[in-house]
């Protein structure tokens, strides 16, 4: 017997039980939706809604507007409930199924790009309302929407080198990157060392011989090399002093400390700057989720129009 056709007897029992007595029935269950031949019942939209609910519990507002809400939250969820339903029901049609081998995979991966261990992610689930298995339930749906997405519209969407140019040209601050100074330093005890050490910065001497020769900082044997920097982590004064500075210049004499030091800007560089055809990809896998995205959302909308669906909330 389907697991659905059975939720729909229990649920039909418990309403009135005792027959061989008057007592009224307690109901503890019953059905909130039909969709096709599957239901969706009032304990599995309690669950899903559950962290919502307890995040409103403590909000500061009236018992009105949490009812209003609460009530939002309802029909926003059984909406949810009932797209998931109606891709279970295509999945099964297709024959896509998702493993637990899958769900760990997809776990490991998300540990990794989040640089977590397990007890890590847990508490991070906790923090949202969510246990473990809760989680599992829901990446187990993500990537069967995935699935469901690469076989029912991958067809329908098509990227063409002028969406991709559009894209660039329109989101051209996210790939020009940022400008970053290589950086060395001199830095000296007294302040009549260091305007000496300024001095012979005119009479063709290398910037690093100098740091090597006069530098009393630790890094004074790589010729005082810091490495890399986005200046707009330094102070108001360093960033101020090496903002109109190109490859070769060097700031004035600053503070450092209880001393002094000047700084020299190796070289600038731009990380992270991407020509048209270097960004291409990343374009085209930002473009198709997009659009597969919207086409999926027009698909699940064209099911409901031809599905039985019943809401009893």
């Amino acid at each position: 017997m389907n697991r659905k056709i059975k939720q729909i007897m229990v649920c039909m029992t418990v309403i009135i039980c005792g027959l061989s007595s008057m007592a009224s029935a307690e109901i503890v269950d019953r059905i909130v939706a039909i969709v096709n031949n599957d239901i969706i019942t009032l304990s599995e939209l309690n669950k899903a809604t559950k962290p919502y609910k307890e995040n409103l519990a403590t909000a500061s507002k009236s018992d009105e507007e949490k009812e209003t809400i609460g009530a939002k939250i309802d029909d926003q969820m059984l909406g949810q409930l009932i797209d998931r339903s109606l891709t279970a029901q295509q999945a099964t049609k297709y024959n896509i199924s998702v493993s637990q081998k899958d769900i760990d995979g997809a776990v490991k991966n998300l540990k990794k790009s989040k640089n977590m261990n397990q007890e890590q992610l847990e508490q991070a689930l906790a923090a949202d309302g969510l246990t473990y298995k809760d989680y599992r339930v829901k990446m187990k749906g993500e990537i069967l929407q995935s699935r469901l997405i690469s076989r029912a519209v991958r067809s329908q969407v098509i990227i063409t080198n002028n969406d991709i140019k559009e894209y660039y040209d329109a989101h051209g601050e996210a790939f020009t990157g940022v400008k970053k100074y290589h950086l060395r330093n001199v830095v000296m005890d007294a302040e009549e060392g260091i305007q000496a050490v300024e001095k012979k910065l005119g009479d063709n001497i290398s910037f690093d011989q100098l740091a090597k020769q006069y530098s009393q900082a630790s890094n004074a044997s790589d010729g005082g090399d810091l490495g890399v920097f986005d200046i707009n982590n330094f102070s108001e004064e360093i960033k101020n002093s090496l903002q109109t500075l190109g490859k070769g210049d060097h700031t004035p004499i600053l503070m450092a400390g209880q001393g002094y030091q000047i700084l020299y800007v190796e070289d600038v560089v731009m990380e992270g700057n991407k020509t048209l055809e270097q960004a291409r990809d990343q374009i085209e896998n930002v473009l198709y989720k997009e659009k597969a995205e919207k086409k999926f959302a027009e698909w699940i909308a064209s099911l409901k129009e031809n599905a039985h669906i019943k809401i009893m909330l």
